[in-house]
């Protein structure tokens, strides 16, 4: 089997988990996904991952991951805590552009992290309940360096938050982001990450 149909075929059973039963989508949002699931949603972007890491181009990388995390990652739960009190004030448009220029960054984070195959692997190495949902704990295990922990944390159906090696993704992004509309405003937090997005795939990036 060729790469890019193996990687065709990755995509295709991530979509697939990530969508889940016909029974399953008439559920309320606020059920939660079980222990097993998440780890198989899991599993199934890290196999897109190494599909990933198999391509060439930055642009073909950023195709393969787009419809995929935006599935995966919890847009709105993201940018709420992101943003804190500032949330609020914004209006349902301001909120939907954000959480779309939000998942684009996370797409093009990935894609630009995850640019070269080296013998890297996953590992799964447990699944148990946090707060209100589930947290996967799994390893990236690198021919050259140290392995890498990644902890997903889902509430309910999606991941809103990966922790790597301890370091909060969300927390982090929290942070900056606040800092950024404290100082220099909701517009301009806007321009960094518009900026973040078209730095990455870029040589040196």
């Amino acid at each position: 089997m060729s790469a890019s149909l193996a990687t065709t075929f990755a995509v295709a059973a991530l979509l697939i988990t990530l969508a889940g039963p016909a029974s399953q989508a008439q559920t309320r949002e606020t059920d939660e996904v079980n222990g097993a699931r998440a780890t198989e949603r899991v599993d199934a972007l890290h196999e897109l991952l190494i599909g990933v890491m198999h391509t060439q181009t930055y642009e073909a990388r950023v195709q393969m991951l787009r419809e995929p995390v935006g599935v995966l990652f919890d847009a709105q739960t993201i940018s709420r805590i992101s943003l804190g009190s500032t949330w609020r004030d914004l209006s349902e448009k301001q909120r939907s552009d954000f959480q779309r220029l939000l998942m684009t960054l996370i797409v093009a984070t990935y894609a630009d992290r995850f640019d070269s195959f080296d013998d890297q692997h996953f590992e799964t190495l447990a699944t148990k309940e946090a707060g209100r949902g589930w947290m996967v704990t799994t390893r990236l295990h690198r021919k050259s360096g140290d392995p890498v922990n990644l902890d997903y944390y889902f509430r309910g159906e999606r991941v809103f938050n990966v922790v790597a090696d301890g370091v909060s993704d969300l927390s982090l992004r929290r942070a900056e982001y606040r800092s950024i509309v404290k100082r220099d405003g909701f517009d301009a937090l806007l321009g960094e990450i518009e900026a973040n997005i078209t730095a990455y795939g870029q040589p040196g990036s």
